[in-house]
């Protein structure tokens, strides 16, 4: 059975000369960032591990693939960042205030037949990885398929804080929302949609705060 050591030397291989190429200036295998302008991006690749194997079906080694973008001028709700010895900030994933799921463009069935859940079954947001590794560089170049066709754009894209300001907006309203959507306002100099937010912001943690 193949490890984590021999997955991360074809990501070493395959996909992170892409991601320096691509912009990214810390490319750490499984964890890597990108600092452009005021944002901040992540890209990680997790593997699902044994307790989501045993309770769904997949193969523990797969791997969950994601990008999110960190916005330097929103403060954030917790001191929890990592900061780098130049005062570079190395967010993680979940901390990030735009994410997104890279999907598999492989033909998976032949793995995932056996699989009794239905949701899990159709669900294209993981990357199946034999136990012997026999499609592990069919997988890779996949996730730098994928990573080239739609994340990158996806990053590129958010990188305008205008459009990423509209993505925040489209959101469901939640107190995340209104944070965040508050200081793109006050950023953009925005004072309606900032009075908007602020507002918005306020309302929902008084409601927060009745529950």
């Amino acid at each position: 059975m193949i490890g984590s050591p021999d997955i991360n030397k074809i990501i070493r291989k395959t996909l992170s000369p892409t991601l320096k190429e691509t912009g990214f200036n810390k490319v750490n295998t499984r964890h890597n960032w990108a600092w452009i302008d005021q944002c901040i991006w992540v890209m990680d690749i997790t593997a699902v591990g044994k307790y989501f194997s045993d309770v769904t079906g997949w193969s523990p080694m797969s791997i969950h693939v994601v990008l999110g973008i960190y916005y330097d001028f929103i403060p954030p709700e917790d001191d929890d960042i990592k900061v780098g010895t130049n005062g570079e900030l190395f967010p993680k994933y979940l901390q990030c205030h735009l994410q997104k799921n890279l999907h598999c463009n492989i033909d998976q069935s032949k793995y995932i037949n056996h699989i009794d859940h239905r949701a899990e079954k159709e669900r294209n947001d993981i990357w199946w990885i034999e136990p012997d590794g026999s499609n592990l560089i069919e997988v890779i170049n996949d996730v730098k398929t994928s990573f080239l066709n739609d994340g990158l754009k996806w990053l590129r894209n958010n990188t305008d804080l205008e459009t990423a300001f509209s993505a925040i907006e489209n959101e469901e309203d939640s107190f995340n929302k209104f944070y965040k959507a508050r200081y793109f306002a006050k950023h953009l100099n925005d004072l309606g949609k900032f009075m908007k937010y602020n507002h918005l912001l306020k309302q929902e943690q008084k409601r927060i705060n009745k529950l």
